[in-house]
């Protein structure tokens, strides 16, 4: 892009910066479990609304997903994502220590960011669009769901995602950076396990609880042989509520992660069988109850590369030295490191494997697929209080503020150079080859919108 557009795009984001600053802080000062975003998605769509983007609520059936459109063409369509779904146990005031504020959830991954960042990228890219009449489309997807992977893999199937040419995003890490590299693929699905309920002191056979840590300790005896490549991570849920109770039911929540997409699938496969087998040692009923599967990022090398030249006019995050000062005690009342690391500059990334999973990934093999990371401590895991800490404070927005900035310039790059959409277009067909993407699968689909409540207190039933 010249130079006039260039400025012109940095002064549109820079009027609605401070609508984008209140948009960080109310999404995160209310947070809101995975399907039941319903403040978060009234609240980004919303300030979408206002700004002249057509909406259309309920998305793919999800009642916490939106598509808002802004543009009289249809092509090109670049399409933004934002989530904003906080996760279960990680609330915390926005202090550099840890201060459980009392709500049920927390944003420790920084949703309340992505979400934020991104529609306001959209929101001043809109301007530019008509000023200079370029013709096309922005899209905004308002993702619910992120955290159990569930929510694209589900508006991917209904057709959501159909009518885009490109897709960006954004997500905190531990770079400030353009990635064009894999992730994760994702296998995530729960199992029940019911029996009799009965007094402890005279032991009966079906017990709930322990079909569950026989299938625990059978998996883990059994991954060094069978699939040492993966990780399988599990927690117990509903697993009794009294010890001289035998419990009636006990729910074993599997996530299988592995970069290869059927490697994954076979994993959870065997893990199913082991599961399934044990209960029928325990002489206990057993279900299966399905809830994702998601392939990995495919890398896009465009995408990434208009990406990081619209960074590379913007720069790393512009934090302040109180803002490291504040990130420093965080980080050392976290886990008390000897040193503090952030990274303070900003790189395109190509080498190496993501070790998370997302639902982004999926729409990654179906539409070419942009992001950008921003940077949070070394010292400070993502999925905890501290993160929720610092995705509630001016430190750990100014990362958010330069991802915005980058994205409103890159929507605008490609709307003005569609053919850079082409090459990337070209790029996933490449890389994909022969390869036949399978269906998107998922479960659950009726009770996860008609009752999400039953899915977070472990009630839920297919």
């Amino acid at each position: 892009m010249d130079d006039r557009i260039v400025k012109l795009v940095r002064k549109y984001w820079q009027s609605i910066r401070s609508e984008i600053e209140n948009a960080l802080f109310k999404t995160w000062s209310e947070p809101e479990l995975p399907l039941m975003e319903y403040k978060s998605a009234a609240y980004l769509s919303g300030w979408l609304k206002k700004h002249g983007f057509n909406i259309t609520l309920n998305a793919g059936g999800l009642p916490t997903a939106f598509v808002a459109n802004y543009g009289d063409q249809p092509k090109p369509a670049i399409g933004l994502l934002s989530e904003y779904d906080a996760m279960p146990g990680l609330s915390n005031e926005a202090v550099a220590e840890y201060k459980p504020n009392g709500q049920f959830a927390g944003h420790g991954c920084g949703h309340n960011q992505i979400g934020s960042a991104n529609v306001g990228a959209a929101i001043a890219a809109r301007y530019i669009m008509e000023e200079l009449k370029i013709p096309g489309r922005i899209t905004v997807v308002g993702c619910s769901a992120e955290e159990i992977v569930y929510g694209k893999v589900v508006l991917l199937d209904k057709g959501i995602f159909n009518n885009l040419d490109a897709i960006l995003t954004s997500h905190a890490d531990y770079q400030n950076g353009v990635l064009s590299r894999p992730c994760q693929s994702v296998f995530n699905g729960e199992f029940v396990f019911s029996g009799i309920s009965s007094h402890t002191g005279k032991p009966q056979s079906r017990n709930a609880l322990e079909a569950v840590e026989l299938a625990v300790q059978s998996i883990e005896r059994l991954r060094g042989h069978h699939f040492p490549e993966a990780s399988v991570e599990h927690v117990i849920r509903n697993a009794g509520t009294m010890p001289n109770i035998t419990p009636k039911e006990a729910r074993l929540w599997i996530y299988v992660r592995h970069q290869n997409y059927e490697y994954a699938q076979r994993v959870y496969h065997f893990i199913r069988e082991v599961a399934e087998t044990s209960s029928k040692l325990t002489e206990t009923y057993f279900t299966e109850q399905f809830i994702s599967a998601c392939h990995g990022y495919m890398p896009n090398d465009v995408l990434a590369n208009v990406l990081f030249r619209n960074m590379e006019l913007v720069g790393p995050p512009a934090w302040k030295q109180e803002d490291l000062d504040w990130m420093r005690q965080l980080a050392g009342n976290f886990q008390a490191p000897e040193t503090f690391e952030i990274d303070l500059d900003i790189g395109l990334y190509t080498d190496g494997l993501d070790p998370y999973g997302q639902d982004d990934g999926e729409v990654s093999w179906h539409v070419p697929l942009g992001r950008i990371n921003w940077a949070i401590p070394k010292q400070i895991p993502l999925h905890s209080w501290a993160t929720t800490a610092l995705s509630g404070s001016i430190a750990g927005h100014r990362g958010a503020l330069m991802t915005s900035e980058t994205l409103a310039l890159a929507t605008i790059d490609l709307l003005k150079n569609p053919d850079i959409i082409d090459h990337s277009q070209k790029e996933l067909k490449e890389r994909l080859g022969k390869s036949k993407v399978p269906k998107a699968l998922y479960g659950g689909f009726k009770t996860l919108t008609e009752n999400p409540e039953a899915f977070w207190n472990s009630t839920w039933t297919l």
